[in-house]
Formats: C-alpha cells, sequence, structure tokens
C-alpha cells in the first residue's frame, strides 16, 4: 500500500502483483471502474519496481493523479490540486478586478501603499531599523 512520505499514512493506493501479464489485463478490463466503498477503483499497468517509489510520487506525497484531479472527493481529501488552484487563480482575478474598480471611481484615492497584488510578507510588516538605531 502506497504511503505518504510526509504523515506515513495510507494515500489511497496499493499495488497488485499477478502471475502473468493475461490476468494484469483481466484485471483492467473486469476491475478497473467497479466500485467498492462508494469509491471508484482506478487500475493502472505499472513498468515494476523502482527505488524510492515506496511512497507518493505527487509533489505533495501522495498520489499524482490527486493532483490533477478536477473533482470533489472527499474520500481523496476533498478537490484535487488543479481545482484548488483554479480556484486560486479566480480568487485573485476577482480581487485585481474590483480593485481595479475602485481606481476608477472619482475621489477615490489609492492609499496604504505597498503592492496589493504581492500581499504582505512578515519581512514587510516588521519597522526596520535606522542607521541612527545601532550601537548606543
Amino acid at each position: 500500500m502506497g504511503l505518504d512520505r510526509n504523515t506515513r499514512t495510507p494515500c489511497g493506493f496499493c499495488f497488485v502483483e499477478y502471475y502473468s501479464h493475461a490476468e494484469a489485463l483481466a484485471c483492467m478490463k473486469y476491475i478497473s471502474g467497479t466500485k467498492l466503498d462508494e469509491r471508484i477503483i482506478r487500475c493502472d499497468l505499472d513498468a515494476g519496481y523502482k527505488d524510492g517509489r515506496q511512497f507518493g510520487r505527487g509533489r505533495s506525497g501522495g498520489q499524482v493523479r490527486d493532483e490533477h484531479r478536477q473533482d470533489y472527493d472527499a474520500g481523496r481529501g476533498g478537490w484535487g490540486a488543479q481545482a484548488q488552484i483554479q480556484q486560486e487563480n479566480e480568487r485573485r482575478k476577482n480581487r485585481e478586478q474590483l480593485y481595479s474598480d475602485a481606481q476608477d471611481v472619482p475621489g477615490a484615492v489609492a492609499g496604504g501603499g505597498g503592492d496589493w497584488k504581492e500581499g504582505t510578507g512578515e519581512q514587510s510588516r516588521k519597522r526596520q531599523r535606522s542607521p541612527d538605531d545601532e550601537g548606543g
């Protein structure tokens, strides 16, 4: 069974070995696409074992397929990474549109300083020391 490389918990997939290629193809034909515990089983042929593949292969430590998933699946941790990125991009676009519309209003004063698109990181919120503050 595949393990999440960060938490060492099952990440939703396993490997099954067959004695022959024909048996593996039969699995693909008859098992892939069926439901087990309200979840769709997906089968893929694997080229074989390579050292370092005992953990999930995605950037998050889980399965790569979940990072490309567009649908919501509570059993697999919610929305896929691609859907989350798409939602974040849409939120950012809406925020940019809101602020650009506010600049066009007569009497609107831009204020606050800084670039709102970049956000405020930890460094920008800290007070900077002047050369006079050092040594004394």
